[in-house]
């Protein structure tokens, strides 16, 4: 048995990610588990579809067993992200292999990337802080630090968007003392967020504009079962946006108190300053432009504003995620959560109500997960509530 592991968000699941689950099944995975997102994403947005949707996708397209990362984590910082899934993997005891795409293939090229980033943040952290004192933002000071170090050539590979997350979930096996090897799948044809199609691949991106815009293009570039989806959702009013949010954002960062802001992840008195300055932006459009500076990233500034929305405050991040909730599961998926079951360190379970009794960490996160089904209900058109995230039928697909 060879058990291999894929971090993913799969918001929507394309053709791109059918080619990865499939390169790693190639590569000797018996079995494969995925981590998934939660119903809120690390750019710092609401999925498109629910996770219980993108987790039957995952197991259609090969994954054998899908668990959800907390909310918390999901919509975190890439270094958080990486660290809390590795985390997961490390506690339920069953993974051997980590696998994620990257622009080179290469997994010596990778580790490569990964010592120069260790390297840099270690050693000339001094170097990083001064660069973002000059308005630099921290990913573009480490960058900066090591185009210097490693030039051009180097820099260029680690600053590669297809490159950054594979760079921090090696990072974060180091820091983990993790026994799971790293491998990586070569990604095809379609740099991140490019909205320019290659062959029968697209962005995840360009299919979320697409089918937010109401266009079919997408549908080349997607499995017939994720167009399937799509069509049914769109037609049911389940897709979400975070623009059917912009009301209840603008009325919580108008409302919020000082006190809230400053527990946040991430959270400066600096930015908090720009967000206080920016408390009455009339369009969540305004309130996102208004705050952003060369120093902050969109994403930074939007996930600061989901975890306002759910409450999420700093504390979350400093512990690992205290259980394994299976959204969904083939046969080989039960085969594999009967192993963990003896091998976990944490509860797993496909029960949130029943997780919530395991611990008072488990209570605690459970609740937030609460909080965050109840926002991201209201952003469909047809409005849900936290009820959907306790009453759910976990998918149990064939093998």
């Amino acid at each position: 048995m060879k058990v291999s592991a894929i971090i993913c968000e799969y918001n929507p699941l394309h053709n791109g990610h059918v080619h990865h689950i499939r390169e790693t099944r190639q590569h000797g995975a018996t079995h494969i588990i995925a981590v998934l997102s939660s119903n809120f994403v690390q750019r710092g947005d609401v999925a498109l579809l629910n996770k219980f949707d993108r987790a039957q996708l995952a197991v259609k397209a090969g994954a054998d067993l899908v668990v959800e990362l907390p909310s918390p984590f999901s919509c975190a910082a890439a270094e958080d992200y990486a660290t809390a899934s590795v985390s997961l993997l490390n506690e339920l005891g069953i993974v051997d292999e980590l696998s994620f795409g990257s622009s080179t293939g290469d997994i010596e090229v990778m580790a490569l990337l990964t010592e120069a980033a260790l390297s840099t943040t270690q050693i000339y952290g001094k170097k990083v802080v001064s660069l973002m004192k000059e308005g630099n933002s921290y990913p573009a000071a480490v960058w900066e630090v090591v185009r210097q170090r490693y030039g051009n050539k180097v820099a260029g590979k680690m600053y590669d968007p297809n490159n950054l997350l594979g760079i921090e979930y090696m990072k974060a096996l180091h820091k983990t003392s993790s026994s799971i090897k790293p491998f990586t799948v070569e990604r095809r044809c379609v740099i991140h967020d490019s909205m320019e199609p290659q062959e029968n691949f697209a962005s995840a991106t360009f299919v979320r504009k697409s089918v937010l815009d109401g266009d079919l293009g997408y549908v080349d570039f997607v499995p017939s079962y994720t167009a399937k989806m799509l069509a049914d959702r769109i037609n049911e009013g389940r897709t979400a946006t975070l623009r059917r949010l912009e009301p209840a954002i603008l009325y919580r960062m108008r409302t919020i108190s000082e006190e809230d802001m400053m527990v946040l992840p991430d959270m400066t008195e600096a930015l908090y300053n720009r967000f206080y300055a920016a408390r009455n932006a009339n369009s969540l459009d305004e309130l996102l432009t208004s705050v952003k500076t060369k120093c902050y990233t969109m994403s930074k500034i939007r996930r600061c504003v989901m975890c306002a929305m759910i409450g999420i405050r700093r504390e979350a991040l400093k512990v690992a995620p205290p259980y394994a909730r299976v959204l969904a599961f083939n046969d080989r998926g039960r085969e594999l959560m009967g192993i963990a079951q003896k091998r976990s360190t944490i509860p797993i379970h496909t029960s949130l109500a029943k997780l919530r009794e395991e611990s008072p960490m488990c209570r605690a996160f459970v609740q937030m997960e609460e909080r965050a089904s109840n926002v991201y209900g209201l952003a469909q058109r047809v409005i849900t509530s936290s009820e959907e995230d306790f009453r759910a039928r976990i998918i149990k697909g064939g093998a």
